[in-house]
């Protein structure tokens, strides 16, 4: 609130519609969305830089396409009480889920958007920061020797502009067709790793009007495993919110999906094994 007094916007009807890594606010009746990182700021630290890629990327892409979400006039990030603030179009979103082929076309119409995007970027910056993260609290066998696998092999992957985390639920489904939004993890790397989320089946993939590598597609599968394993062991750090329990069954299923990777590597899961240097994120 303090954010919209201080630009001159009419919020006296805010509305919290989301609040998990980051809280987002509806400041009725101004057409406009508040961001403000919270469980991130646990996560990987100092928002700002995060942030500021992500404005500014979403600004380039929304001159270019009309399937992102753009940021308001003023975006920021903004400072307010200690915390970093980013504002962003209002889009009313609609009832219903977005077909796989609108997934996909609307995925690619974004690539070809950022295609020529002159901001830098990390290579791979949510994977591999939150990996990273992972390997220098947890002794986790299965995360150490992934990631001894997963890592190096990623840092050699083809690099292009990507929205970074495109799962289906940072797509908006509105009466003027899917918006990309969350672009906080906007990177480079191959156009597969856009479509490893467990959310796209092989109706996404088909659709998507590109080339797609079978095989690197499917290590970023393994990576985008990596990376929810990362955060699960996080979770389950002493310095975490109080309340919050660590998911045992889904930590195994993980570990489990991981499998294939160490045994066709040969890797012993030893820890410490992680090439924790190499990250440049």
């Amino acid at each position: 609130m303090a954010c919209a007094r201080r630009l001159g916007l009419p919020a006296d009807d805010p509305v919290v519609v989301a609040d998990g890594y980051s809280v987002r606010v509806h400041l009725r009746p101004a057409p406009v969305l508040t961001r403000v990182v919270t469980r991130g700021r646990v996560l990987r630290g100092d928002p700002r830089p995060w942030m500021e890629r992500e404005v500014a990327v979403a600004a380039y892409a929304a001159r270019r396409t009309d399937v992102v979400v753009p940021p308001w006039h003023d975006p920021g990030p903004h400072e307010v009480d200690g915390l970093e603030v980013s504002l962003w179009s209002w889009v009313e979103v609609v009832p219903g889920t977005v077909a796989p082929q609108e997934v996909a076309l609307s995925l690619h119409a974004l690539h070809r958007a950022l295609a020529d995007c002159p901001v830098p970027l990390p290579p791979l910056a949510g994977p591999l920061a939150d990996v990273d993260a992972a390997l220098r609290v947890s002794d986790d066998p299965v995360l150490h020797g992934a990631a001894a696998v997963l890592l190096p092999r990623a840092l050699t992957w083809p690099r292009r502009p990507l929205h970074g985390d495109a799962h289906a639920g940072n797509l908006l489904p509105t009466a003027d067709g899917p918006r990309w939004t969350d672009l906080e993890d906007v990177c480079v790397g191959p156009v597969e790793w856009d479509l490893a989320s467990r959310t796209h089946d092989e109706r996404t993939r088909r659709a998507y009007p590109g080339h797609l590598d079978v095989t690197r597609l499917q290590e970023c599968r393994d990576l985008r495993t990596l990376q929810v394993l990362a955060a699960v062991l996080l979770d389950d750090q002493p310095d975490d919110q109080p309340g919050d329990q660590p998911d045992e069954g889904l930590r195994g299923r993980l570990e489990a999906d991981l499998a294939p990777v160490l045994a066709a590597a040969g890797a012993t899961g030893r820890p410490g094994a992680g090439p924790q240097a190499s990250l440049g994120t």
